[in-house]
């Protein structure tokens, strides 16, 4: 059969213009809590303190989830699974600050009151005070200490072929350039959402994201678990452009909320959030040499 030009049903076309789909938000949950972030307001530094007291002591909040009072995870919090499963996350294992919009607490507060726990957040931030440092924001000077992994997606990240010093010397044409590229951050329709539920030693994820097997080792990884008591569902997605290809820390900081409540945590990034804590494709600067 000819498929090209003819016209072709979406398997999932009917359910989205129909409003009947159900994204990672939109699950229902008895007794859900809503969880929302606080984020640092210097570049670089460390938190110093902030007045978690008087957040703690506002009606109905759950919890106030910061670096004194989060669940130890092993190993720091961080995983040793591969790019782009899992990146560098901010677990509040540390007080440290690394970037401006860094999440450094979590509030939490009971069912169908986020507009409290929004509140919450603010008054919490408006409390923080740091001891801030010089963040080393000259990209030049940067380069020098970029991260470099070894490996991609379980392949070298360094290849070459053929004998590029000698190619270079030869052809009557030389071009010999420098393109760079500003950051450019995703921002789809649907913010980063997840819902976290434990059942005993089971944790259940409706997680917005594009690769759910990636997402149940790298959370099992990283909370010390066994990946057959982690299960994440994601049947439809609001747009990801790749963002959504990875674990962030909102994902296992849900999970680390509903298990230090016992209740099920719904965590739904706000959209200025979406710029700081859920990567980006960051600048780039590329030397290209050519002989013709």
């Amino acid at each position: 059969m000819n498929v090209l030009g003819q016209p072709l049903d979406r398997t999932d076309g009917l359910l989205k213009v129909t409003d009947q789909v159900k994204y990672s938000a939109d699950n229902p949950e008895a007794k859900l809590a809503h969880a929302v972030l606080v984020t640092s307001t210097i570049t670089h530094g460390r938190v110093a303190s902030m007045d978690t007291a008087r957040i703690q002591a506002m009606p109905r909040v759950l919890l106030v989830m910061t670096h004194e009072t989060a669940m130890r995870l092993p190993n720091g919090g961080k995983s040793n699974a591969e790019p782009p499963v899992v990146r560098g996350l901010s677990l509040l294992q540390t007080d440290e600050v690394r970037y401006s919009n860094e999440l450094v607490a979590v509030v939490l507060v009971v069912a169908d009151t986020l507009e409290l726990a929004t509140d919450g957040a603010r008054k919490l931030q408006a409390s923080i005070r740091y001891e801030a440092a010089p963040p080393n924001t000259d990209y030049q000077r940067a380069k020098s200490t970029a991260y470099q992994p070894e490996k991609m997606m379980g392949r070298p990240i360094n290849t070459q072929r053929g004998d590029v010093a000698a190619g270079l010397r030869q052809g009557p044409t030389r071009l010999d350039a420098v393109y760079t590229t500003p950051n450019e951050h995703h921002n789809p329709m649907e913010p980063h959402a997840t819902l976290a539920r434990w059942d005993g030693p089971n944790l259940t994820l409706y997680d917005a994201t594009q690769g759910v097997s990636g997402a149940r080792s790298a959370v099992a990884k990283m909370l010390g678990i066994k990946e057959e008591n982690v299960c994440v569902i994601c049947p439809f997605v609001g747009g990801g452009f790749g963002c959504k290809g990875s674990v962030w820390s909102h994902v296992v900081l849900a999970a680390m909320a509903a298990k230090q409540t016992g209740r099920p945590v719904r965590l739904v990034l706000e959209r200025p959030q979406m710029f700081g804590m859920v990567g980006n494709r960051s600048r780039q600067y590329q030397n290209v040499w050519t002989r013709e």
